[in-house]
């Protein structure tokens, strides 16, 4: 009488390698949805500060005779942003408008804290002739700034301080 040995069902060793290739696995795609989320983050950042430097740019085309009003440090703007429409005469109320708006839509520019203010800082409307300076001109300069989630994006003091910048001709 001869035994056979025949194997059913899978051996230790094996169902072991299988869960340590199903755990890499399942932890390379809990770091993919991570890093997914941040640059989804990064880009409503970037989209809304598009829009935000593009709608101080026409709002500034729309009030020829106003325009040097514009170029004052727009995020100290203060006073009353109420539901009525705003004449386009009224400089100091769309400011208020805008800068309630940044604060609102741009990461790290509400608050008091040091952060904050750095990120503030780092915004600018003027008229420049190069690119990045501030002085007499035809060309108007927008400058929008947001604090990253996790990614460097300049190389400044700080280099999670992201910037737009948006030049005109007007």
């Amino acid at each position: 009488m001869t035994l056979r040995n025949t194997q059913r069902g899978f051996s230790l060793i094996e169902v072991l390698v299988t869960l340590v290739l199903l755990t890499v696995g399942m932890l390379g795609l809990v770091a993919m949805q991570g890093r997914g989320i941040q640059f989804t983050s990064d880009s409503v950042a970037r989209n809304n500060a598009v829009m935000l430097a593009t709608e101080i740019m026409e709002k500034i085309r729309a009030n020829p005779d106003a325009r040097d009003d514009y170029m004052i440090n727009a995020l100290e703007a203060q006073g009353a942003c109420g539901a009525p429409p705003i004449p386009v005469d009224n400089v100091a109320r769309q400011l208020t408008c805008w800068s309630e708006k940044v604060r609102t839509l741009m990461p790290g520019t509400a608050g008091g804290d040091a952060d904050a203010v750095a990120v503030r800082n780092a915004f600018y409307i003027c008229r420049s002739q190069v690119p990045g300076a501030c002085a007499a001109g035809s060309t108007v300069e927008v400058q929008v700034a947001w604090r990253s989630n996790g990614e460097t994006c300049g190389n400044g003091a700080d280099p999670f301080i992201c910037t737009l910048r948006l030049r005109g001709e007007l």
